[in-house]
């Protein structure tokens, strides 16, 4: 399959079957499906249609935030908009739990790509928040991890105030619930390496969109599209990036 990739302009030439979510498929940038979709959503909802990063205008008026984000992506939109990438743990530093605060009505888009699955319970704060962010009209490019099953699984429904301890090699949780009761979880999952960001919880389809319309968010959209000039090739309907709309009303 040949396509140009639209983060880095790169040609690429790679099987199909390389064409996985997670896969860095793009040999000179290293996106993965999952990267292109973003930069895909992005330049339709913010600029009306899809486009490489290199052919973005300069549009300073516009204003984003991004949840820690690939740099391969973040560095190019800071020079094209007034787009912030924010992290967790350092400057510039914003954490979706604790809500919009200053940043509150000040957004055109917000991107959150595999976050929400880490974000403590309960989770409805940080949907409220991202809605609290955006100007009306404002755009939210949002990834996450899904089933098509009918319950989101959460791993610590009780979770209030918790440590991560370290035996040997292994990590488990232990909790002291709202009513004083301890708990002990192991079998805990990470996603970048082990201690590092625990995963709370598996959503499903369904949940995800009845968070986004009860935080407020309209025309909700779940991409299934392929978009083969770009590498984007969804294979299966779960996991799929998603794009919803605060309303202008």
């Amino acid at each position: 399959m040949d396509f140009t990739c639209n983060v880095c302009s790169g040609q690429v030439s790679t099987p199909e079957a390389t064409l996985e979510r997670e896969t860095r498929s793009c040999p000179h940038c290293g996106s993965t499906v999952r990267m292109r979709s973003i930069v895909h959503l992005v330049s339709m909802s913010v600029l009306g249609d899809s486009r490489p990063l290199s052919r973005f205008q300069v549009r300073k008026d516009i204003v984003g935030l991004g949840m820690s984000d690939w740099d391969g992506y973040a560095r190019p939109l800071a020079a094209k908009f007034s787009y912030v990438n924010t992290l967790f743990h350092a400057e510039p530093f914003f954490d979706v739990a604790q809500g919009a605060g200053t940043r509150a009505g000040t957004c055109d888009f917000v991107i959150s790509t595999e976050v929400f699955e880490h974000v403590a319970p309960p989770v409805e704060r940080a949907f409220a928040c991202v809605f609290d962010l955006l100007k009306p009209g404002g755009k939210f490019i949002f990834t996450v991890p899904f089933t098509l099953q009918v319950e989101t699984r959460e791993h610590f429904p009780e979770l209030f105030d918790y440590r991560i301890v370290q035996f040997d090699d292994e990590y488990v949780l232990v909790n002291r619930t709202r009513d004083g009761r301890f708990q002990l979880h192991d079998g805990l999952v990470f996603h970048g390496g082990p201690g590092t960001t625990l995963e709370m919880r598996l959503f499903c389809q369904s949940d995800l969109r009845d968070h986004l319309v009860r935080a407020g968010f309209t025309d909700i959209c779940f991409y299934d599209t392929q978009v083969p000039e770009f590498g984007i090739y969804h294979k299966y309907p779960w996991s799929l990036p998603i794009l919803a709309t605060k309303p202008r009303v």
